[in-house]
């Protein structure tokens, strides 16, 4: 790779400088405004202003055992951090200092990838630490690997990378979160690589405060026979855009991405994804559902492309939205790309408020109209949690959830 670290951060600055933030001009933007976000943080939004630093423990999930490591502010704590031995971990900053050449690969900005932006250069040119993560083949770590990005106002850009070796088992949980007293910015990258028969449950949970903006991208490049499986929650944040990008490149690779928005006030989310089928024999499955109230407005884009050697292709994708109020919104626009006939591929979107049927039906048992609402809005919702393996995740994204809804407190018993 020709080039340096140097090179390649001036050419990316350049690159935003010229092209600036995406606009509802840009098809891949086109019911997401972020011009906002100059008015609402400064003219150079991008700077890292924060000073205070967030405790670890006041964000934690309960009783959940895990490993722990903790970035603060887009800095690594590793003093607030657990990590086992069986992992290599190093930090950015630290590979940026004393190695620089080997951070050349995860730096570089392609603004010929999908969804690349001014954001994706930003990032590039930008990030100072985050984190990259080698597991050992043959290795199923012991427990989760919970990553902890907690922010406390300015903006906070983090690059990070995990390589998953030859049959190696991991659970990862990216959990953003914040204090609420400053407005901030996080923008994200993680990539993901999964080696022959590797294994990854990645949890991505956003629970940033109501001040934040949420820009995140997620990379996954599977090789033969690997399992990635993404459990995607968006709580938090005043705005939220995520990508993600998932190759299947060699044959047998399976994916299944499962994304949930609970929204309220005038929250904005919005999730882009891109699945590329690259080779035969390969399988995908899809499924996202939105719970909007007050003047929240949601977004979803997945697109499964197809390429014509990937004989054999079976893929599904379901977009499901629920809008509990008539001042909330959602674009949804389920694609699929396809270059050969001998495939399964499916897709689907639904968007509607409750049953009155089956509001009827519960009244007729006994509850009332408000606990009738509030029943069948949890099981809309938990359809998508109930697939988590991690219990005490899915627990905490239940309370936190519904917290966010009206006259939810009488499901309390039900989470308990």
């Amino acid at each position: 790779m020709s080039g340096t670290l140097n090179t390649i951060r001036e050419s990316a600055w350049r690159l935003f400088e010229a092209d600036g933030l995406p606009t509802t001009r840009h098809e891949d933007w086109k019911y997401t405004d972020i011009s906002r976000i100059s008015a609402a943080l400064g003219e150079t939004w991008w700077s890292n202003k924060a000073a205070a630093q967030p405790a670890p423990a006041d964000f934690a999930i309960p009783d959940l055992d895990a490993w722990h490591l903790v970035i603060s502010n887009g800095q690594v704590d590793l003093a607030a951090s657990a990590l086992p031995d069986s992992i290599t971990m190093q930090s950015l900053a630290t590979l940026i200092q004393d190695e620089p050449d080997k951070t050349l690969e995860l730096m570089l900005n392609d603004d010929e990838a999908p969804f690349a932006s001014g954001i994706t250069a930003l990032n590039s040119a930008r990030a100072s630490d985050g984190f990259c993560i080698s597991v050992p083949e043959n290795l199923k770590l012991d427990k989760p690997l919970h990553i902890q990005y907690l922010g406390s106002g300015g903006a906070a850009h983090i690059r990070n990378s995990i390589e998953i070796g030859i049959h190696a088992e991991v659970k990862i949980i990216e959990h953003f979160a914040g204090n609420d007293d400053e407005a901030g910015a996080t923008n994200s990258v993680t990539s993901i690589h999964l080696a022959d028969g590797a294994s990854c449950e990645h949890y991505r949970l956003q629970l940033e405060s109501s001040k934040q903006w949420h820009l995140g991208r997620v990379e996954v490049n599977q090789q033969r026979d690997s399992r990635y499986t993404l459990h995607s929650v968006e709580l938090g944040a005043q705005l939220s855009r995520v990508d993600v990008v998932n190759g299947l490149n060699e044959s047998g690779a399976a994916c299944e991405l499962n994304g949930l928005f609970v929204l309220s006030g005038r929250q904005h989310a919005d999730h882009h994804t891109r699945i590329e089928h690259a080779a035969p024999h390969c399988s995908s499955r899809e499924n996202y559902r939105t719970v909007l109230d007050g003047r929240s407005h949601g977004v979803f884009n997945g697109k499964i492309v197809v390429a014509e050697g990937a004989v054999k292709t079976d893929s599904a994708q379901s977009n499901a939205n629920l809008l509990l109020s008539n001042s909330a919104e959602i674009d949804t626009k389920p694609e699929l790309e396809i270059y050969n006939d001998d495939v399964k591929c499916a897709h689907g979107a639904t968007v509607g408020q409750l049953d009155k049927n089956q509001l009827f039906y519960l009244r007729t048992r006994g509850l009332s109209e408000e606990e009738a609402r509030q029943m069948l809005t949890f099981a809309f919702a938990d359809e998508i949690l109930v697939g988590m393996s991690l219990t005490p995740v899915r627990r905490f994204i239940e309370h936190a959830a519904f917290a966010k809804l009206p006259n939810i407190a009488d499901l309390k018993e039900m989470l308990a």
